[in-house]
This record gives structure tokens, sequence and C-alpha cells, in this order.
């Protein structure tokens, strides 16, 4: 299974102001980056408070929510509940080779050992009393591209497993 990360921040690494952040602050750019990334990886894996705060499935892209919670049935969304090494099998089983996890701070935190990639957007702005990740996390990655989205700044930059 190849698994990439994909995340967009403040300039010091935040990723969201609350818990069921809609992510607002993200510039129309990093939005159109993320859905052309996800759509052509295919396949989306969140947790259940990122897929509420989206609000309604990924169009053209299979959801993948992890929940222990029964919720609303939706096309193209599986609920699956577990560790990541399961949830990659089921996946695997379902012969999906490639996957995005996209959020929230647990799940990105729990498949970073599986990721081969990540994408991080880098919008210029500060949220205040922003969530962020441990930077530690990201010890074993290498810089490989750099791309400007906006004249404001956005920047992508795309990591590969070192």
């Amino acid at each position: 299974m190849h698994l990439s990360l994909i995340i967009v921040t403040d300039i010091f690494g935040g990723l969201a102001i609350e818990e069921f952040d809609p992510i607002d602050w993200g510039s129309k750019e990093d939005k159109q980056h993320f859905k052309e990334l996800t759509t052509k990886i295919g396949t989306v894996i969140m947790g259940r408070k990122t897929f509420e705060s989206i609000g309604k499935p990924l169009s053209n892209r299979l959801n993948v929510v992890l929940t222990n919670k029964n919720l609303e049935n939706f096309e193209n969304v599986i609920y699956l509940k577990g560790t990541p090494e399961h949830v990659i099998n089921k996946l695997e089983e379902m012969n999906i080779r490639e996957a995005a996890v996209i959020g929230g701070k647990e799940v990105f935190e729990s498949f970073l050992p599986f990721v081969e990639k990540i994408f991080i957007t880098i919008e210029p702005i500060i949220l205040k009393n922003s969530i962020k990740l441990n930077p530690s996390l990201f010890m074993n990655f290498k810089l490989v591209t750099t791309n400007i989205l906006n004249e404001y700044g956005t920047i992508v930059l795309e990591y590969k497993k070192a």
C-alpha cells in the first residue's frame, strides 16, 4: 500500500484551530491542489471528526472514515475501525493500492509510520492556539520538491521517506 499524508498548516505547523475545524482558512489554490491530488490517488483516509467537519463525502474518491460509531450511509464511503495495519490490510483486500491520509491529528500520527510521501501546504498565516503535530515525527523524510501556489506565498512541500 502506497500511503501519502496530505496536510495544510499555518507558518508554525498549526493544522486546525478547533476540534471540528472546516479549514476555511486555507487558500483556494490549496483546495484545488488537494482536490487534484486526492482525486488522482483515489482513496482518502480520515477520522470521523474530519469527515464531520467536511460535512459530506469527497466526490470522485473512496472516503474511508475511521470510527467506532454508526454513521449515516453514503455512496463512496466505508467505515472502518482498528489499527492502521488493520485498515491497510482491509483496503489491500479490496485491491486498493494507494491512499491519502487527510486527518485529523490522531490519524496523521498513527498512520505516519506507514507513509511514503508527505505533502504539506504552508499557508502564510498564523492560527491562534492551533493544534500541531509533533515535529519529530517527520525526522525520516527528505524534501524533494517545492511549489509556490499563489502570489501570497502559499507553498507546497513534498517529502519522501528517506
